[in-house]
């Protein structure tokens, strides 16, 4: 079980990923076609809305609320995104893991009971 950590901006980081997945689907720069699963179509048809090389780009748009700058190792996944959630939920677990690495808990709040725990004495 990984620790939350409570420096974290885990919603920001989450709508700042979100505003970002939306102007880059949103662009009219996009090539709109319909599922080729259900029209019959290429190979060429089925890939990711973004992709990894694309995704990159969102870097820009948290750095700043992690303050420190990140390496795309490990954290993009190979060949891109079909959806907004499978960025959220592909990223963002990566994120905090990596917040976690770069920014470590003191050990007075990383050995404190969370909220609603209860502590035993042996």
């Amino acid at each position: 079980m990984s620790i939350t950590h409570p420096l974290f901006p885990g919603a920001k980081i989450e709508e700042r990923l979100r505003a970002w997945w939306k102007r880059k689907a949103e662009s009219p720069l996009r090539q709109r076609t319909p599922d080729p699963r259900k029209q019959g179509g290429t190979v060429f048809d089925i890939q990711p809305e973004v992709s990894s090389t694309e995704t990159v780009e969102v870097f820009l748009e948290v750095e700043p609320l992690l303050g420190f700058k990140l390496t795309s190792s490990g954290l993009i996944k190979p060949g891109g995104y079909r959806t907004c959630d499978e960025l959220v939920q592909h990223f963002l677990p990566r994120l905090q893991a990596k917040f976690s690495e770069v920014k470590p808990l003191p050990e007075k709040i990383a050995s404190t009971p969370a909220e609603g725990t209860r502590a035993h004495a042996s």
